[in-house]
C-alpha cells in the first residue's frame, strides 16, 4: 500500500514538474500571441489523420470567403492529368494584373483548400489581384509525389489561363504556409526546372527539409502547435519511408536541392519560436549565396501557426504586413 501510494506521488511530482516546465516555456512568447490553448502541452496532432476518412476534402466544410470576393471553382488539367478542383478567389476591385497562387498548409496529412478558404479569398481582398487556392491530395491519400503533381497541374493551368482573367502570368507569385510552403518551394523549383519559372515565391514558415528529423537540440523550438512528433510523423506519412535518409527527391524536401541559381525572388517569413525556424534561415541564406533576391522576416516570439491561432494579435500583424508589402512590392516592379 505504501509503495502504490509512493509512486502515486513520484508520478504526481513529475506531472506537475512537467507542467510548470511547459509553462515555463510561454514564456517566451509574445504577449500577443498567447492562447489558451498553450497552456495545454499537447503534441501528435498529425496522427489524428490517420483516424479521418480520406480524401478530406469530400466531407471537409468549405469556408465561406471573405466580403466582396467572388469564388469560383476550378478543376486544372495538364498533359492527362486532372487534379481536385480547387478555388479561384476573384476580388470585386481588381487593383492590378497580377495573382498568387496560394497552397494551404497541415503536414500533407491534414486540411483541405476548401476548410483553409478563408485566408486566401482575405489575400484577395486585401491585395485586390485573384488568389487561386488549388486542392491537392494529401499523405493519407496518396504520398509524394502526388500532391505536387496536383499542384504543379494548377499552376500551369493558372499560367496557361492568366489573361482570361485579366493576369499577366509573369505576374503570378507562389506562396503557401507550413507545408503548402514547401509544396510553394518545389513547385516553383520546378516550374523553373521545366522552363515556365514563377517570378516571385512568398513562403510562409515553410516545411523544407526532411533532414530535420535528425537534429538532436531545437534549441527551445517547436514547443507548440507543431512539434517534433508532428513532424516526424508527417515527413513519414509523406514520403512513405523513414525521413532523414538519402535518395530523398529535392522535390519533396525543397532544402535538399544543391542548385538555388536562377530561382525567383523571394521572401520567407518565421516565427523565433517555430520549429521550421533554422531549416528556414538556412534556405534563405543559400538562396542570397546562389544570388537570389531574398527578404526574410522573423517574428520575435512567434510560434508555428500562431497567425492562424491569434489572427489579431500586433505580432500577427506585424508578419502578415511584411508578406502583404513583399507581394505588392513584386506587383509594381515587375511592372516596371
Amino acid at each position: 500500500m505504501k509503495t502504490k501510494i509512493l509512486a502515486t506521488a513520484l508520478v504526481a511530482a513529475g506531472a506537475g514538474f512537467a507542467r510548470k516546465r511547459h509553462f515555463e516555456k510561454v514564456d517566451a512568447v509574445a504577449p500577443s500571441l498567447r492562447h489558451p490553448l498553450l497552456y495545454m502541452p499537447v503534441s501528435g496532432l498529425t496522427k489524428i489523420s490517420s483516424l479521418l476518412p480520406a480524401p478530406q476534402r469530400n466531407w471537409m466544410p468549405v469556408a465561406p470567403a471573405a466580403a466582396g470576393v467572388r469564388v469560383q471553382e476550378v478543376t486544372p488539367d495538364y498533359l492527362g492529368h486532372t487534379a481536385p478542383t480547387g478555388f479561384l478567389n476573384i476580388p470585386e476591385h481588381i487593383t492590378g494584373d497580377g495573382a498568387v497562387l496560394w497552397i494551404h498548409g497541415g503536414g500533407h496529412v491534414i486540411a483541405t483548400a476548401g476548410a483553409n478558404q478563408a485566408y486566401p479569398s482575405k489575400l484577395a481582398q486585401e491585395l485586390g489581384v485573384p488568389v487561386f487556392s488549388p486542392e491537392y491530395r494529401n499523405a493519407g491519400e496518396a504520398p509524394f509525389p502526388a500532391d505536387l503533381e496536383d499542384v504543379y497541374t494548377a499552376l500551369h493551368w493558372f499560367q496557361e489561363n492568366a489573361e482570361h482573367y485579366g493576369i499577366n502570368p509573369a505576374k503570378i507569385a507562389v506562396s503557401g504556409s507550413s507545408a503548402g510552403g514547401g509544396l510553394a518551394a518545389a513547385v516553383v523549383n520546378k516550374a523553373f526546372d521545366e522552363g515556365h519559372p514563377v517570378n516571385f515565391q512568398a513562403l510562409i514558415y515553410p516545411m523544407l527539409d526532411d533532414r530535420a528529423v535528425l537534429r538532436k537540440d531545437d534549441e527551445g523550438r517547436g514547443n507548440f502547435v507543431w512539434t517534433r512528433t508532428d513532424n516526424e510523423y508527417a515527413w513519414r506519412t509523406y514520403l512513405n519511408r523513414e525521413p532523414g535518409g538519402p535518395g530523398i527527391h529535392e522535390y519533396a524536401a525543397p532544402a535538399r536541392r544543391e542548385n538555388l541559381a536562377g530561382l525567383p525572388a523571394t521572401w520567407i517569413g518565421v516565427g523565433e519560436l517555430d520549429l521550421f525556424y533554422e531549416e528556414d534561415l538556412a534556405y534563405a541564406q543559400r538562396l542570397k549565396e546562389a544570388g537570389v533576391n531574398v527578404q526574410t522576416h522573423v517574428e520575435p516570439g512567434m510560434y508555428h501557426g500562431a497567425d492562424v491561432l491569434v489572427p489579431r494579435a500586433t505580432s500577427t500583424q506585424s508578419f502578415n504586413a511584411s508578406l502583404l508589402k513583399a507581394l505588392r512590392d513584386f506587383f509594381v516592379e515587375s511592372s516596371e
